[in-house]
């Protein structure tokens, strides 16, 4: 038993790092390819390892369940599909603006929303707003967002567009999960991802031949299509699959606060790839919006477990 909790651990982190690198490669692409074309790409590339896990991985008796609940999931998948949209559209574009790091520090103000967006959905969780600790944890994060946007003095710019697009990114995940919990409870978080994103890849592709038109040159070398396909890959593909493996040993809130430590990861993998420098200041607001969502997690996980 010890040995397969360390092992969940390992695969947590491990998805934490895959998720971390994801956003520096898509940075790096970010001269080569417009937001929507990178974002149908990496999608496409994705569902060659999400639906072979799920058919790998799944038993006969769950994909019964799942032919015998499709007529009512395909509606409830499409709207997923759209919050889903949303959230990668605005992440993918404000890395085009902002560096990895920052912007990753941002990101963990979803934290917030997912509890904020329980509150109205769940009844069960209304509780949790009665909680001085969830109003400690709101104030710290909100702190920690306004001091990491003020880059102070050598840190990372960050432009309002930039950060307006990190926060609709965060609000529009805790709106996907809320979504996911409400309509698509016992079903595998692979056979969800897989066909939410066969869902939500086209809308990329539309998206894109609207915004751009069928004749985009793309500025792009061999080198970015091939980092290009590997983030849909491995950030998408293996990084879910890491993640979702970890759950069933960690729990749902512990994996969550072990992802915490994605800004960690990115800030390193952003200062070796693009020399992005934090200030001090910054390092203390996103320390301050950690310890929030931290807060708010821990919180939640008790309230579960009570």
């Amino acid at each position: 038993m010890q040995s397969s909790y360390r092992r969940a651990i390992i695969l947590n982190l491990s998805a934490s790092v895959v998720w971390a690198s994801t956003s520096v490669m898509i940075r790096y692409v970010s001269a080569g390819f417009p937001v929507m074309f990178q974002s149908f790409a990496r999608y496409l590339a994705s569902l060659m390892v999400l639906w072979p896990l799920f058919f790998s991985a799944a038993p006969m008796e769950e994909r019964r369940h799942v032919g015998a609940n499709l007529a009512h999931l395909l509606p409830r998948m499409a709207l997923i599909a759209l919050m889903n949209f949303g959230f990668q559209a605005a992440y993918t574009g404000a890395l085009y603006i902002i560096y990895p790091g920052l912007a990753m520090l941002i990101y963990q103000s979803a934290a917030i929303f997912s509890v904020l967006l329980g509150f109205l959905f769940f009844v069960d969780e209304r509780s949790l707003l009665k909680r001085p600790l969830f109003y400690i944890g709101l104030i710290t994060a909100v702190v920690g967002v306004l001091l990491t946007v003020s880059p102070g003095s050598g840190g990372s710019s960050a432009p309002l567009a930039g950060v307006v697009l990190v926060l609709v990114a965060a609000l529009s995940w805790a709106g996907l999960t809320t979504m996911v919990r409400a309509w698509l409870p016992g079903f595998s978080p692979y056979f969800v991802n897989a066909a939410v994103f066969t869902f939500v890849t086209p809308l990329f592709f539309v998206s894109h031949l609207l915004i751009q038109g069928p004749q985009v040159q793309f500025q792009a070398s061999l080198s970015m299509w091939t980092v290009m396909i590997l983030s849909g890959l491995i950030g998408i593909g293996l990084g879910h699959s890491l993640f979702y493996r970890s759950v069933p040993h960690l729990g749902v809130s512990l994996s969550n606060i072990l992802q915490l430590t994605r800004p960690f990861f990115a800030a390193v993998f952003s200062f070796l790839v693009f020399r992005e420098r934090l200030s001090l200041m910054q390092i203390f607001g996103g320390l301050l919006l950690i310890g929030g969502a931290y807060s708010v997690t821990r919180l939640k996980e008790r309230k579960t477990a009570g």
